[in-house]
């Protein structure tokens, strides 16, 4: 199971950057164990994951040292939701739709049934401390992915297997980051419409 374990977290490292989900040391994703969750090192190459590149951080006391800074929004969504595994990530169009959101409602098929509706955070810090792990964590008690206010998204798996769960949340990130290109797509229509005669 661990090869397999693997392999997912690989392959969810080498899309996110191909996709241009992240930059090439941004971004963090975990799967929860017995006791905690393993998620990636701090500042490794997402793109070239090697089975070092992973810790394990338990649920409670210290984050060991190396790991992602996250952790602490990662720890706490696993203690208030049935998460199996996270994924957060820099979706450039959604994260710029963010700045002028207070929720991004898909206008997609695909959209609407897989996230419905997704949340746009504006706590005082948005990036690795405990108001940001405790507004992330309450968001996704409801939500499969949520925002925060110009930094990135957060969605989770659900599925058993961890690798599963790991998977599933990177196809909910990849369909956030296509909701968001629809609406701004939408929107710069609506808005170049009469310029363009309003014809089809």
């Amino acid at each position: 199971m661990r090869a397999r374990l693997y392999a997912a977290f690989r392959q969810v490292g080498e899309d996110l950057f191909a996709q241009g989900l992240i930059s090439a040391t941004a971004g963090n994703f975990s799967v929860r164990t017995k006791g905690g969750f393993l998620i990636t090192k701090s500042g490794v190459q997402k793109a070239r994951l090697t089975p070092e590149d992973l810790l394990e951080v338990p649920l409670e006391g210290p984050i060991p040292e190396g790991a992602s800074v996250e952790s602490v929004v990662h720890r706490e969504v696993y203690r208030r939701t049935g998460a199996r595994a996270l994924v957060h990530a820099h979706p450039r169009v959604a994260v710029a739709l963010s700045f002028h959101l207070s929720r991004l409602r898909p206008l997609d098929l695909e959209g609407q049934h897989y996230l419905k509706e997704v949340p746009v955070l504006a706590p005082k810090t948005v990036s690795a401390t405990e108001e940001a792990a405790l507004s992330v964590a309450e968001a996704l008690r409801e939500h499969r992915a949520c925002l925060l206010r110009g930094h990135g998204a957060f969605a989770v798996g659900l599925k058993e297997a961890p690798e599963e769960a790991l998977l599933e949340a990177y196809g909910l990130m990849t369909t956030l980051e296509e909701s968001a290109q629809i609406l701004l797509y939408h929107r710069l229509w609506q808005g170049a419409g009469p310029a363009l005669g309003g014809g089809e």
